[in-house]
Order: C-alpha cells, then structure tokens, then sequence
C-alpha cells in the first residue's frame, strides 16, 4: 500500500512540473507573441501619425492627449482579458519599440484574469463595447529605464476600460506615462525608472496584486516610491494622494505626496491635495480602489495621481456631471465638448510634474 502511495505522489510531482513547465513556456511564448506582433506593425506605424513626434519642455501632455485622440477610435471597450484589451497592449509595446527602447528593457508579465469587468453603469446604446473574444489572460508591461542608481523609482497606470472608450479611465493614464516614458528614454536619470502598464485593474487590480506578489525582497527594498496615474482627464480639479492609515488610525508614510506636492507649488502647477478633516478619507490618502493599493500594503510610499471634485466631501469627478469613469460621458468628444481645454490643461500639469520628480527625486 505504501509503495503504491509513493508512485501516485511520484507521479503528481511529474503532472506538477509539467504542468508548471508549460505554464512557463505558455508565458515566454505570450510574450514573444506580443512583441512578435508589435514589431509586425512598426514599417506601418508612421501611417497613424504617432510616429517621431516631437518632444520639448514646452508642449507637455500634446503627445498624450494626441494618443488619446488614436485610442478613442481604436481601441473603445478594453475589458479586462478580452481581444481589445490585448491589442492595446500591443499598441503600448509598438510606441515603446518606435520610440527607440530595446526589446532587452521590456518585459511582459501575464496571468489569468477574473470572467467579469466591472460593470458600465450607462445603458444607452451604443454607451459600452464588448471588447471582443474573451481570452482570459491579460498583461502587465514593464519597460526599465537604467538610473545611476538601482534605487528604483516605478510609475504605473493600468490599459484595461470598464467597457467605454475609457479615456479617461485610464487611457489618460497610459498616455501620460507613455510621453513621459519617450521624454526619459535617452537619458540617464538618477534613479532607475519601471514604467509599468497593468492590465485587469478593474476586475480587482489584478494586475497589481499580481505584480506585486512576484516582486523580490530586494525589488522591494529598491522600491522608493510608486506612483499611479489612473484617470485624469475629465475631474474639475487635479490632485494628489498619498499615505497609508496605521493601526491606530494615524496617516502613515506621506513624506512622497507631500515632497511631490511641493514641487508642484514650485513649478506653479494647478494640482491640489485633497480636503482635510474628512473622516472617510484621512487627509491626504483619498481611494484605494486604484493600483496604488497593493504597493502601499506591502509598505511602499505611493503618490496617486488624480482628477476629482471634493467638495461634496465625496469624489464625485465633476460638480456639474458627477461621475465621468464608468459611464457613456468616459468619451473624449464628450470631455472636450462639455469642458474645452481641460484635457489639455490637465495632461500638462500631471506631464510636467512627473517629469520634474523623475529627474530629480523626492525629497525625504
């Protein structure tokens, strides 16, 4: 009986490590895939008009919102796994190969996704895509931009919609770290920069958790800072977020949002932190519904990047519309029909200050 029990283990351990192999296989061959077809399309990226764009210190976020413009149209109802949500993966691989990063400095992490989105709360026609063939599998992108250091500085925004054309939540995002990933990608900054775009942040952050739990002890404590752009575009005003509340009630850990709000004072920008004495939200923390959450529980400092309207004392994004994400209004000729030159105004503000905090750190 015994010898029969050891050859059933025996033979689960071999299932195991098959299984596991081609698990591992599945993955280095996902991929290549991605890559494989990113590089594809590049002789016939030029015909999109995204091509060698060009960049100064004086036009921030014209590239991101021209980006923007190129996914309200091509790439509406990203569900989280599904065909759409994979060929904007693809899309952000092909601006970081044209824009001149090595295949060497991307990496594409891939994991199983939950079956639903989260649901668009619009029910008119025409207010929510598909997004096409579920797969299953979504992806986080990472591409690396070596510092001087290996302290380590990791900017993220997550790709995945909740069925709209989701420019706001979170194409914005995206697009502002994809300039900001092209404005640093000659240089050498003092810090090592991880871009990272997550997929299937509206499933739960998927994406995030996943990306997290893989980090190494050392990644970790390379870690200075993580900060998270996800939706702004169509807020009244923006703002920034950071913290952790401790056991006893006490905001922990503010030093990043509050270096990051300093330089925002000094460049003269328009960007606030939240309200103080709101007890739902201690100041300056604000939601955790976003990819800044599964860093800051592993203890990692984070400033959030966002676009809200707290006057009501709860985030409503607008005073006049109330909530944008999630609805038919999540649409770019909607955004800048109702409110002209916020986009602009706004992807400029957030552009330059993440690009004054990657050049120069955050003082702690």
């Amino acid at each position: 009986m015994l010898k029969g029990i050891r050859k059933n283990l025996k033979k689960a351990a071999m299932v195991f490590c098959l299984c596991f192999i081609a698990l591992i296989g599945l993955a280095g061959c996902e991929k290549r895939g991605l890559l494989k077809e990113a590089k594809s399309g590049l002789s016939q990226f030029s015909a999109t008009g995204l091509s060698n764009l060009k960049i100064n210190e004086t036009n921030y976020g014209t590239l991101a919102y021209q980006y923007l413009e190129y996914i309200q149209e091509n790439y509406p109802g990203r569900i989280a796994g599904s065909e759409r949500e994979r060929e904007m993966a693809v899309f952000i691989l092909r601006v970081l190969l044209d824009g001149g990063f090595p295949e060497e400095n991307l990496r594409v992490q891939t994991f199983q996704t939950e079956e639903n989105a989260a649901p668009v709360q619009a029910e008119e026609e025409g207010a929510s895509f598909d997004g096409g063939k579920i797969i299953g599998s979504s992806h986080n992108i990472e591409v690396t931009i070596n510092g001087e250091s290996e302290k380590t500085i990791l900017v993220g925004a997550h790709y995945d919609s909740a069925g709209t054309h989701g420019v706001d939540d979170n194409g914005s995002g995206v697009e502002v770290l994809l300039e900001s990933a092209l404005r640093m990608c000659s240089g050498r900054p003092p810090y090592t920069i991880r871009y990272v775009f997550f997929g299937a942040e509206e499933t739960g952050m998927n994406g995030s958790r996943t990306y997290v739990e893989k980090l190494s002890q050392e990644e970790k404590e390379n870690l200075l800072f993580m900060i998270n752009v996800d939706s702004v575009l169509a807020g009244d005003i923006p703002y920034l977020y950071g913290g952790t509340v401790g056991e006893d009630g006490k905001v922990e850990d503010t030093w990043a949002v509050e270096a990051a709000y300093e330089i925002a004072q000094k460049l003269g920008l328009k960007i606030q932190l939240p309200p103080e004495d709101n007890p739902d939200y201690p100041f300056p923390t604000g939601q955790r519904r976003s990819n800044h959450a599964p860093f800051a529980d592993v203890g990692i400092p984070y400033v959030y990047f966002e676009a809200n309207q707290w006057e009501q004392g709860n985030p409503a994004e607008t005073g006049k519309f109330g909530t944008i994400m999630h609805t038919e209004m999540d649409d770019l000729d909607f955004i800048d029909q109702t409110f002209p030159g916020r986009a602009q105004s706004t992807l400029a503000a957030y552009s330059e200050l993440l690009q004054e905090i990657l050049e120069n750190g955050l003082a702690q």
